[in-house]
C-alpha cells in the first residue's frame, strides 16, 4: 500500500489569524513528504473561498512538486469550469513542468457557491463533466494531438493542443468519485479512483473498497495498475490533550466543509464561513475511532485495517487545523513510527 500527503491548502481559522505564506507552506510540505519517503502528494482546487485556497489544482502542482523526484497529483482539477482546450492545455503544461511526475485527479465540484459566482448551472455539472472528459480521451487518442467536440456545451472544430503530456498518451487518471455508482461507473472504465468518507466510519471506506475492486475486476482491469486511494485526515498524537486538540479541529474542520454546501449560512463577505456546530454532526468519540488519531501504535493498527479492506493508496491529511510546524512534526512521526513499521512487516521496500 502506497502512501501520500494530501496537501488541503486549507485555513480553518478567520483570515486575520494568519500571517504567513500558505503557498510556501504546502512546498516545504511536499520538500519534507520527498524526503521522508511518502510516495505522492496530493493538491486540490477551489474557488473563492478561504477556507480552501486552491484556485488551480495544476498551478499548485507545479508549484509544490517542483525539482523534486515524488509524484504530485491533482485532487481534483474540475473538469466543469474550464473551456476543454485551456484544460488540455494546463494538464500538458504542468506535466511537461513536472517531467512526467503529473497524476491528474478529475471531478466535477462540490459547492454550488462556486458555481454560481462562476456562472456555471451546478446542475449541469454532471454532462459537463463527461462532456470534458470525452474530449479529453479523444485529444489524448489522436496520432496528431488534435480532436473536435460536438456537444452540449462545446462545439470545438478540429483543433491541436500544444503542448502535448510528456507521459503518453496522457498522465494516469483518477475519477473523484463519492457515491457507489460513480465508484462502480470509474473503476468500470478503467479509471483509478480516489474517494473520502470525511469522518464516516470504516464500515463505508469498505463498501467503496468492495465496490471498487467488483467493478474493476469485471472489466478486466489488474490490482495495483487500477487503483483505489482513499483519502483521510490523520495524526499521531502525544498525549490525551493533544488528541483533544486535534479532535476540536477536525470537528471545526468538518463544520466549515459542510457548510460550503449551502455557502450563504455562515458566510462573511470575505468568504470566511464561521464553524458553528451542525444540528447533526460526528462526535469527538467518532472523530476518535474513524479518523486516523491516536499514538503511533494506534495509528499503525489503523492503518492496516485499509490495508485488509484493500485500499492501494492512503492519502493522509496533517493540515486539517494545525500549524506547518505542528503538520512536519506529524508528517515525520508518522513516517518513521507507522509507514516505516508497516512496510517492514510486510516485506515493502523503506
Amino acid at each position: 500500500m502506497e502512501f501520500a500527503v494530501f496537501l488541503s491548502h486549507q485555513r480553518i481559522y478567520a483570515p486575520d489569524q494568519y500571517t504567513t505564506s500558505l503557498y510556501a507552506e504546502k512546498r516545504a510540505e511536499a520538500v519534507a513528504a520527498e524526503r521522508l519517503g511518502y510516495d505522492m502528494v496530493w493538491v486540490p482546487e477551489h474557488h473563492l473561498i478561504h477556507f480552501m485556497q486552491a484556485p488551480n489544482a495544476l498551478m499548485l502542482a507545479m508549484n509544490v512538486g517542483r525539482d523534486l523526484a515524488i509524484r504530485v497529483g491533482t485532487m481534483a482539477t474540475l473538469l466543469t469550469l474550464r473551456h476543454p482546450l485551456i484544460t488540455a492545455g494546463e494538464i500538458a503544461v504542468a506535466d511537461e513542468s513536472l517531467e512526467g511526475r503529473l497524476e491528474l485527479g478529475v471531478g466535477r465540484g462540490a459547492y454550488e457557491y462556486e458555481f454560481e459566482r462562476l456562472g456555471v448551472p451546478f446542475a449541469e455539472n454532471k454532462e459537463r463533466f463527461a462532456e470534458t472528459l470525452g474530449f479529453l480521451e479523444d485529444l489524448w487518442a489522436s496520432e496528431s494531438g488534435s480532436a473536435s467536440l460536438d456537444g452540449k456545451f462545446f462545439d470545438i472544430p478540429q483543433a491541436p493542443v500544444w503542448p502535448r503530456p510528456v507521459q503518453r498518451p496522457h498522465p494516469p487518471v483518477w475519477i473523484a468519485a463519492m457515491t457507489p455508482p460513480t465508484i462502480e461507473w470509474a473503476a468500470g472504465a478503467g479509471y483509478n479512483v480516489a474517494n473520502w468518507p470525511f469522518i464516516r466510519p470504516m464500515s463505508v471506506v469498505e463498501q467503496v473498497a468492495t465496490t471498487f475492486h467488483a467493478a474493476r475486476e469485471a472489466a478486466g482491469g489488474k490490482r495495483g495498475e487500477q487503483r483505489l486511494t482513499v483519502l483521510r485526515s490523520g495524526f499521531p498524537t502525544k498525549s490525551t490533550a493533544e488528541l483533544d486538540a486535534r479532535v476540536e479541529q477536525a470537528l471545526i474542520n468538518h463544520r466549515i466543509n459542510q457548510r460550503l454546501h449551502y455557502f450563504t449560512q455562515n458566510a462573511d463577505p470575505s468568504g470566511y464561513v464561521s464553524p458553528d456546530p451542525l444540528e447533526k454532526e460526528p462526535t469527538p468519540q467518532d472523530v476518535r475511532e474513524n479518523l486516523i488519531f491516536g499514538d503511533p501504535a494506534i495509528c499503525l493498527e489503523k492503518v492496516e485495517e485499509y490495508h485488509r479492506l484493500g485500499v492501494d493508496q492512503l492519502m493522509i491529511q496533517f493540515d486539517f487545523g494545525p500549524t506547518h510546524e505542528e503538520v512536519l512534526e506529524a508528517m515525520e512521526v508518522f513516517a518513521k513510527e507507522v509507514i516505516e513499521p508497516f512496510r517492514a512487516r510486510h516485506g515493502e521496500p523503506a
